[in-house]
């Protein structure tokens, strides 16, 4: 089994967001969750563990990626914490839907 694999995708073009399960290791859900901060399209990101919402970081729109990890650096202190111990996490992503062509 991969260290990260897509669960399920949920949405369309003519609806609204896009949401995408991820099955993540602990020791990846760091690189993970800053991976995903990076991309553009991404909204809102939630880490997830046994049903538990673990941290929920909404994503503003036109925020830089820089503003945005140094507003959340301490979330991201407890998740680099949290990952070390965590075993299987499930990192939930909603998206923007792409553009209609």
């Amino acid at each position: 089994m991969s260290e990260q694999e897509p669960i399920e995708a949920e949405g369309t073009q003519e609806q609204g967001p896009v949401i995408e399960e991820i099955k993540v290791a602990g020791r990846d859900l760091v690189k993970t969750v800053n991976d995903l901060i990076h991309e553009a399209t991404v909204r809102r990101i939630t880490v997830e563990r046994k049903g538990r919402t673990l941290v929920d970081l909404p994503l503003p729109l036109g925020v830089a990626a820089g503003v945005v990890l140094g507003v959340y650096m301490p979330v991201f202190s407890a998740i680099t914490g949290l990952g070390a111990l965590l075993t299987g996490c499930t990192v939930r992503v909603e998206r923007d839907a792409p553009a209609a062509e």
